[in-house]
């Protein structure tokens, strides 16, 4: 009710009524406060649109453009530069404050004259820029043809600087940056290749980034208005906007985004208490980890705490800190600093600065008190900025649906970012000058461009700091030289933030365990992703685009090759948990065998597998074994496959293909084909038959069992096999041209009746004890044998003759 009667008052009243509304509200402020607060920021941002103050300050809140009631009324907007410097007993001092997102204005009733001295209405002038949600339209500003440093000073950057470099001072900020900061610093080591004259290792090159300079707009307007508060009205609606905690995907950007703020906070006056890792903090004990914040606070802020009176007149905050650090009360003296900063109204700006914000709920953590001091319910004189980690596990409620509480989603890095930061590094001779204007390299036999680098990197600069790593030392490096270096280390990363995800993901409950496992074995087994669970969702390593494999669908896939082969890496070296989790849901244990079998052929080298050659009723055709040797594995990504496969091949179909899981292109014997189906159920239950090598496939023109004989091809570049006739084709049932072979590997022990009609298909069946070649010593833990025996017998009555 109060709303709606505010909402009309504004709407309908002239400047007059307006004011006089504003100022009775004051009055019943105390109780109803809490719905006030939320209540003036819907009703002063949503239903007026953004302008400038005079001062060119961009805010949201009214701006009134009435015909005045009689001449000597009036209205205008003043920020509160404009305030302070009226005088007393003018038309301002019977203003009242309030404040809109952040900025302090004054509703002012009085008479303004034009410079001939004629009464007017005066009001704020219109915008002349766009608005700070309004992403600047990039597409009429001229592409700079080089790369040029850009000189501005840190407090005086705007949106026409964005996507541009300037060098900022790392030596405003002691307490350190986010993880690769210092490698970014001019030092000798860092640009082997830079000359001396250009080296300083306090400077680095730092970008400007859009989502940075939208916030910063609203930090310097709560730069002026926090100081000093003047009515409770204004305090509180300042403190209605006390916290800001920055999300987004792993890589996004946040903490460096969080860096930016700090340093020019610090530079506009700001007293900024920063933890730029508090996730490395929280391993450490209340003692040490309190240590290091004061040490760090007191060298970035000397002089503002020199002259903060602390208790008593003559007695400072540096000195009182200063005083518990001499005395070695780290802890004790922490605390007692972050009461006072929370209690006290400062005559300056205070920013508490946290990245890895998400440590600070941590089961694990060792300083649980100093974690506790961090308590953003409490600032009266500034604001509370964090940034969350994917590195940790995402925490619900943290307060980002109290009205105090503003989320910021820091969006990942965009293309002309990304070009940027790659001629930034050319620009200090980091990579390559060739890279921007596609260059030829002797040792090798195409062209190279930049877009091979946004193809193995996936805007992310961590991987442009991996190509520096090795390109820097020797620029004349071939790219396929240093695309080896680079796959590695990229490889190295995302398989240690797999594997932290995955290790997370005990603490779970059984169903969002199954989940997060499940969804990771999908990638590797080529199956469709149309969901992540919030932990894959916010690790960055997935991007959801149309799929022509999936009829067009929007379906998730890996950013990256490098975070396609880290999977594979982590399933050769830590298969066992996902295993053991799918092995233990009996609605989706047989993915633990498709993953167990897929495992054992992608090794990571050269892998051998030997089969018994037996047909569907057990009996073996021959004693000698077939051997199936691969070395490389590729997924299905195209509905038609079109390129030649070589010997050694392993292919891993995408889910839904009509005759099998996999294909393997084995080495032995000049090159021998295998389609490999995989399942719990037997052979005459399954949907899959070897007949089904017929098939067109979509958009195909050839059976299925034609288009990859004639892709395949020997060591020396010739087909390996002879045309496919109609007769093999026909006789698909009883025979399989010749270095072809259809295999069945099964948990069933169903065995086929000598009547049965599909008796004589030319298939290899693999249950059992023979189970055991195809998927390596795991299949010895009797957990597997115990769970996928138990699902079968459930199912099929344990052993049937069909």
């Amino acid at each position: 009710m109060l709303r709606l009667r505010l909402c009309i008052l504004l709407q309908k009243s002239h400047s007059t009524t307006l004011h006089l509304t504003v100022f009775s509200l004051q009055f019943i402020l105390d109780d109803v406060m809490p719905y006030f607060t939320r209540l003036t920021k819907t009703i002063l941002i949503s239903l007026y649109p953004k302008r400038q103050c005079h001062h060119k300050h961009e805010v949201d809140g009214p701006h009134w453009h009435r015909k005045p009631e009689g001449p000597q009324v009036g209205c205008q907007i003043m920020c509160t530069e404009a305030i302070e410097t009226g005088k007393k007993g003018s038309a301002a001092s019977k203003n009242l404050s309030f404040v809109v997102n952040g900025c302090a204005h004054k509703t002012i009733v009085g008479v303004s004259k034009s410079k001939k001295g004629e009464p007017r209405t005066s009001s704020a002038p219109p915008a002349k820029r766009p608005s700070s949600d309004t992403v600047p339209n990039n597409k009429n500003k001229k592409r700079r043809t080089s790369f040029e440093l850009l000189k501005v000073s840190l407090t005086e950057t705007t949106s026409e600087h964005v996507n541009r470099v300037f060098l900022l001072d790392s030596s405003a900020v002691p307490e350190g940056g986010p993880t690769g900061m210092d490698y970014d610093k001019l030092t000798d080591e860092n640009y082997p290749g830079l000359d001396a004259s250009r080296l300083n290792r306090s400077r680095l090159p730092f970008l400007i980034r859009n989502c940075a300079v939208k916030l910063l707009k609203y930090m310097r307007v709560s730069c002026r208005c926090i100081r000093p508060p003047r009515l409770r009205f204004q305090t509180v609606l300042i403190s209605a906007f006390s916290v800001v905690w920055l999300a987004g995907t792993a890589g996004a950007g946040k903490s460096y985004v969080l860096y930016h703020v700090v340093q020019f906070c610090r530079a506009s006056g700001w007293l900024v208490l920063y933890v730029p890792r508090l996730g490395t903090l929280a391993e450490k004990n209340d003692e040490f980890a309190a240590e290091r914040i004061l040490s760090d606070f007191i060298e970035a802020e000397e002089t503002k705490l020199k002259n903060t009176e602390y208790r008593k007149e003559g007695y400072s905050l540096y000195d009182f800190i200063l005083n518990g650090y001499d005395h070695g009360e780290f802890l004790e003296t922490f605390k007692e600093l972050m009461s006072f900063l929370f209690n006290t109204k400062f005559t300056y700006p205070i920013l508490v600065a946290v990245d890895e914000w998400n440590a600070r709920f941590s089961q694990d953590a060792s300083c649980k008190e100093v974690l506790h001091a961090f308590d953003d319910n409490k600032l009266k004189s500034g604001l509370w900025l964090y940034s969350i980690s994917a590195a940790f596990n995402p925490v619900r409620g943290l307060r980002n649906a109290d009205a105090t509480t503003i989320p910021i989603k820091i969006p990942s890095y965009t293309e002309e970012e990304f070009v940027s930061i790659l001629e930034c590094q050319q620009y200090f001779k980091r990579l390559p000058a060739g890279i921007g204007v596609i260059w030829e390299l002797t040792s090798l036999q195409r062209h190279i461009d930049k877009n091979q680098i946004r193809k193995h990197s996936a805007l992310i600069p961590r991987m442009v700091f991996y190509w520096c790593l090795d390109w820097s030392p020797n620029l004349e490096n071939p790219f396929q030289d240093v695309l080896v270096s680079f796959s590695d280390r990229a490889i190295k990363y995302y398989k240690a933030r797999i594997k932290k995800t995955l290790d997370r993901a005990k603490d779970k409950s059984k169903d969002d365990k199954t989940l997060i496992h499940q969804t990771m074995a999908f990638f590797y087994l080529n199956v469709p992703v149309v969901s992540l669970t919030e932990q894959w969702e916010n690790s960055g390593l997935f991007i959801n685009e149309k799929s022509e494999m999936d009829r067009g669908e929007y379906v998730y896939k890996c950013v990256c090759p490098p975070v396609s082969k880290a999977i594979a890496k982590y399933f050769q070296e830590y298969a066992k948990p996902t295993i053991d989790v799918l092995v233990a849901d009996p609605s989706i244990n047989w993915r633990a065998l498709e993953l167990l079998v897929s495992r054992y052929f992608r090794r990571g080298g050269i892998s051998t597998i030997s089969l018994a050659d037996k047909d569907l009723m057990g009996q073996e055709r021959q004693v000698k074994k077939l051997n199936v040797s691969v070395s490389i594995d590729l997924e299905q990504t195209k509905p038609l496959i079109n390129t030649p496969i070589l010997p050694g091949t392993f292919l891993i179909l995408r889910r839904g293909h009509p005759a099998c899981d996999f294909i393997a292109y084995s080495s032995e014997n000049r090159g021998e084909l295998f389609f490999i189906q995989i399942s719990i159920s037997s052979y005459v239950a399954h949907d899959s038959k070897v007949t089904d090598l017929e098939k067109i496939p979509v958009k195909g023109n050839k059976s299925i069992l034609e288009c990859y004989m004639d892709l395949c091809q020997t060591e020396d570049g010739n087909k390996r096999f002879s045309k496919v006739k109609a007769i093999d084709i026909e006789n698909l049932g009883k025979k399989l041209p010749k270095g072809v072979y259809y295999v069945y590997i099964t948990t069933s022990d169903s065995v086929i009746r000598s009547n049965n009609s599909v008796k004589d298909h030319p298939v290899i069946l693999v249950q059992g004890d023979d189970i055991k070649s195809v998927v390596g010593p795991d299949w010895e833990c009797a957990n597997f044998m115990v769970m996928f025996v138990g699902f079968d017998c459930m199912n099929f009555n344990c052993v049937m003759i069909v």
